[in-house]
């Protein structure tokens, strides 16, 4: 029987082929469920509208140009292997769903941008009793496992450098204005339930 065609990682074509498809997929996850939340939240009364900049309250779409590159222009591939790939896969995979659940919990209070709706209440149980931000925990996790599935040291460069960053200015913009709309109810909150990782509150 005929192997196929290898690329320079020594990584069959086919094989990568599909990894890059689940990577993209389990990305699409993310998207898909921001756009059918768009969608499915309609025209609603603002309680709070945040005067954070632009590049805080675009950061779903912005954190995912590493992941742009790294698919399509390839920068710095580093060979790791089979198993190491699929391991990625199943952390990226794994991850996508949890961001997605972490959106879907918010049903529709969940915005692109930084500001709370009038109809929109702390939401406290389910997924978000174990983690404050479920969403952006994914994201991280997610181009973590995406940079292991693609052999991409660009991107775990970039995660380090950018994604992690970036996650950490947007999630404590996103702690000032639910403060701001929740008083009380959300310091108590904070104070029982770990930002990204259970049992790390600081």
């Amino acid at each position: 029987m005929q192997r196929s065609r290898s690329v320079p990682d020594n990584t069959p074509v086919d094989e990568d082929r599909a990894i890059r498809i689940v990577v993209i997929l389990a990305g699409h996850l993310i998207f898909l469920s921001a756009a059918a939340l768009r969608i499915l939240r309609g025209a609603r009364a603002h309680r709070i509208r945040a005067n954070a900049p632009r590049w805080l309250q675009y950061f779903p779409p912005l954190v995912w140009l590493p992941l742009l590159i790294a698919v399509f222009a390839r920068p710095l591939p580093v060979p790791l292997g089979l198993g190491l790939q699929l391991a990625g896969v199943a952390v990226a995979v794994a991850a996508g769903t949890f961001a997605a659940a972490g959106m879907w919990s918010l049903g529709r209070g969940y915005g692109i941008g930084l500001d709370i709706f009038a109809d929109a209440p702390l939401v406290t149980g389910g997924i978000y009793r174990v983690v404050r931000h479920p969403m952006y925990l994914g994201i991280v996790l997610y181009h973590l496992g995406a940079a292991a599935a693609l052999e991409s040291g660009f991107l775990l460069i970039a995660t380090a450098l950018y994604v992690v960053p970036y996650t950490a200015r947007r999630i404590g913009a996103e702690d000032r204005i639910l403060g701001q709309g929740f008083g009380t109810e959300f310091a108590a909150y904070r104070r029982r339930v770990a930002t990204l990782l259970p049992g790390l509150r600081a």
